[in-house]
């Protein structure tokens, strides 16, 4: 086992976390608001959802999953279920004028949501399969291979997704009057509508 790629690999994951996409684009809009909590739980969700890709890629369940796309095409249906649901509670409390909060029941039901994000998103299981050669080129050979392998994965995920967290509130704040917060919430409500039918048709 090759320690030094290990250096490799979470830069490259880092740089696929910080990458604009579905993912990302939800994390920024459930970050906006006071339900930093929620969000948290959500981006949680993120990771985890991502380490379980890397756990199944290591034991071929990325391979069987794409030969039974009806388990794949489950999750991702959950996945547009919940980016719709978001789209319009943005959308309705930005024509209330109300900053834009998406509050979801429990920080289980947040986290529940962001790995059925994660999984449903088609690039995870295709990210990972093509990433971790750089630290397996021969497959992992040992639990704590496998353990390293979800450490550094986890925290190129976490640096990204709970740092995104801050940053996203803080760009709510510099945003603070109705008018502009009405407006951040529904262009923010259409991105991620957007999103929900661009992961349906992949």
């Amino acid at each position: 086992m090759d320690y030094l790629a290990f250096g490799p690999y979470f830069l490259a994951l880092v740089a696929y976390a910080a990458s604009p996409g579905p993912l990302m684009a939800v994390l920024v809009a459930r970050s906006l608001g006071d339900d930093w909590k929620g969000a948290t739980a959500f981006a949680a969700g993120l990771c985890l959802g991502e380490v379980i890709a890397v756990i199944g890629v290591v034991l071929g369940i990325g391979i069987w999953a794409q030969a039974q796309p009806e388990l794949l095409a489950l999750v991702k249906y959950l996945g547009v279920a919940y980016l719709l649901w978001l789209a319009l509670k943005m959308w309705r409390s930005s024509a209330e004028g109300r900053a834009p909060q998406v509050q979801v029941t429990g920080w289980v039901a947040a986290v529940g949501a962001g790995v059925a994000l994660c999984l449903g998103n088609p690039a995870t299981l295709l990210m990972q399969m093509l990433l971790l050669p750089i630290v397996a080129p021969t497959g992992v050979v040992s639990s704590w291979h496998l353990g390293l392998v979800v450490l550094v994965t986890f925290a190129a995920f976490g640096l990204i997704f709970f740092g995104t967290i801050p940053l996203a509130r803080q760009l709510n704040r510099v945003v603070a009057s109705p008018r502009s917060s009405s407006l951040l919430g529904r262009a923010t409500a259409v991105v991620i509508a957007a999103t929900s039918l661009w992961i349906l048709a992949t």
